[in-house]
């Protein structure tokens, strides 16, 4: 990562971060869509790019990822997703699509982890302050940004609370709970034999819903795939998409990779 520009007349660039769960969503978009682009490693983790001014003013969310086109900044997955395949409009396709956007992946995947790992449950709390208060430094560093910062640091102060260690334990299973409930509700829609979840064709609610399935295994639900024998037959054929391995679904942590994208070696 050596900075950030919008473009002029290049192909799109996707700023993303190999393991997040949006940028899966933005590059399966792009793959099924056929649109090429030009993939940058935003490292989230330890050297914080997203915080840079320069990622800041195009994504004032500081989230990952950011779609960089000739003509404007879409710094939502789901609005990548509906650029590359088109708007869900019809009535079926966008609750699907909703419903996917109003679960917080996140208290899953953190959730799961603090619930198992004591260490964790020490270590990511102190992690999110820290995160936090470099927020609060950039607010100070660049005024004309201060509102932004001051926002974002704001969301982080709600994670720490979120995750707080005694609250963990009952979020890690309320978030468990629901995503099992997900799987059995896309059982009952496709146990009538349907290939998509809304027919005719492959639309945004099959892209959103395979990168859920891809995060079920990685979270360590995915036994619960093949309980459930539509949802494991629609699982399967996603899977053989030529997009799933174009896009890099990760289904398990590949820390290696993790590590080569943010020294600058390997594939971002």
């Amino acid at each position: 990562m050596t900075g950030f520009a919008k473009l002029s007349g290049a192909r799109p660039r996707l700023y993303q971060t190999p393991s997040s769960y949006y940028s899966m969503i933005a590059r399966l978009a792009l793959a099924e869509g056929g649109i090429a682009y030009e993939r940058v490693f935003v490292d989230i983790h330890f050297r914080l790019g997203q915080q840079q001014p320069d990622y800041v003013r195009l994504n004032p969310g500081m989230t990952v990822p950011t779609l960089v086109l000739a003509d404007r900044v879409l710094v939502q997955s789901r609005d990548i997703a509906e650029f590359a395949l088109g708007a869900a409009t019809d009535p079926e396709t966008k609750a699907w699509v909703d419903l996917h956007y109003a679960y917080p992946i996140e208290e899953l995947t953190f959730g799961g982890i603090l619930a198992r790992n004591p260490l964790a449950r020490i270590l990511i709390p102190k992690r999110l302050e820290g995160v936090r208060r470099q927020l609060l430094k950039h607010a100070a560093r660049n005024p004309d940004l201060a509102p932004v910062y001051e926002a974002r640091a704001a969301v982080f102060a709600g994670r720490i609370r979120a995750f707080e260690p005694d609250a963990v334990m009952a979020l890690s299973q309320r978030r468990r709970a629901e995503a099992i409930g997900f799987m059995d509700r896309l059982e009952r829609a496709l146990g009538d034999g349907r290939a998509v979840l809304v027919p005719p064709a492959y639309g945004v609610a099959d892209l959103v819903w395979t990168v859920f399935l891809g995060r079920m295994e990685f979270a360590g639900l995915g036994a619960e795939i093949p309980r459930r024998p539509a949802l494991a037959r629609y699982w399967a054929a996603q899977q053989a998409r030529p997009s799933f391995a174009a896009a890099d679904l990760w289904t398990k942590f590949h820390i290696g990779r993790l590590i080569g994208g943010i020294v600058g070696i390997g594939r971002g």
